[in-house]
């Protein structure tokens, strides 16, 4: 087995680009040059797609301008993309979205506006299966834009102190894979009630339960980043199907020797956390024989 990368290939599987000529970017060239650069074929805001594109579009990102942004009208030929799956698009063109065919939504929180109501889901956007609320603030948390929320099976989301992201999280017992940021200390597992596969946690206090995940035992994937409770890795001993464990920006990692005895685990990679491995261990590690080893820069 090489290049394990669990995490990365269900990323791909839920919201990986469509191909080519499939993706298309609304907005004038400025505010379309990211996604141009990939390959995306730009809409002037004001114009529409071609009668021949209609069709062949199933990937589509709005990037507004600022004037055009508080205006929070959706282009009026959406409902006509009857293959769309993937789109992307800011937090407050979102409240009235809908799509029967959509399977893939990322919303952009980069100003903190919010819409003047949630968007029910469940009911808007009902073939939903993956939703990513990419954001730089605490405030609004996706409860405040998105809710109920349809049975997803992928989720990334702030949780930041709000009792309404558990409380999602709860009625979620679809969800496969799930990636969580600012978490403080919550107590998440306690709210978990899906098999998951992929987990990432990003942001703790020191007071963060990481002992809890040993309530997962069907995890395959694993991603820590920014963990300031200590790591004792043998909880990792509890989850049977862990084949990939990533810990990145984490000072506080104990009894990394528990990781030679995790079953199935072929892929550890440890970034700037301190050098738990120390020299002897690093070479017990690379005798091993993992498929993928990532420890020189622990």
């Amino acid at each position: 087995m090489t290049g394990v990368d669990l995490f990365g290939a269900s990323r791909a599987r839920y919201l990986g680009p469509i191909g080519g000529d499939q993706v298309f970017c609304v907005g004038n060239a400025a505010e379309c040059d990211h996604c141009t650069e990939d390959g995306a074929v730009r809409i002037p805001w004001k114009g529409a797609p071609r009668p021949e594109d209609v069709a062949r579009i199933r990937g589509l990102a709005l990037c507004p301008t600022e004037a055009q942004l508080r205006k929070a009208v959706l282009p009026a030929y959406l409902p006509d993309l009857v293959n769309l799956r993937s789109l992307k698009l800011p937090a407050p063109l979102v409240a009235h979205l809908t799509s029967p065919t959509l399977t893939s939504l990322v919303i952009g929180n980069h100003d903190g506006r919010v819409p003047s109501a949630p968007l029910a889901a469940d009911t808007a956007v009902p073939a939903l299966r993956a939703l990513m609320w990419v954001t730089s603030y605490t405030t609004p948390r996706l409860p405040q834009v998105v809710d109920p929320l349809p049975p997803l099976e992928f989720l990334r989301t702030n949780v930041s102190g709000d009792d309404a992201v558990l409380r999602q999280l709860g009625e979620l017992p679809s969800l496969r894979h799930l990636e969580l940021e600012d978490l403080k200390n919550a107590d998440v597992v306690g709210h978990l009630v899906a098999p998951l596969r992929v987990l990432e946690i990003a942001g703790t206090g020191r007071d963060f339960p990481v002992a809890r995940l040993a309530a997962i035992p069907t995890l395959e994937a694993l991603r820590l980043n920014g963990i300031r409770a200590e790591i004792d890795c043998t909880v990792f001993q509890a989850l049977p199907e862990l084949v990939q464990l990533t810990v990145l920006n984490s000072k506080r990692i104990v009894n990394v020797e528990a990781l030679l005895d995790c079953p199935k685990l072929a892929s550890v990679t440890v970034v700037n956390c301190g050098n738990p491995f120390k020299k002897a261990g690093g070479e017990l590690f690379r005798s091993k024989g993992f498929a993928g080893l990532d420890i020189d820069y622990s």
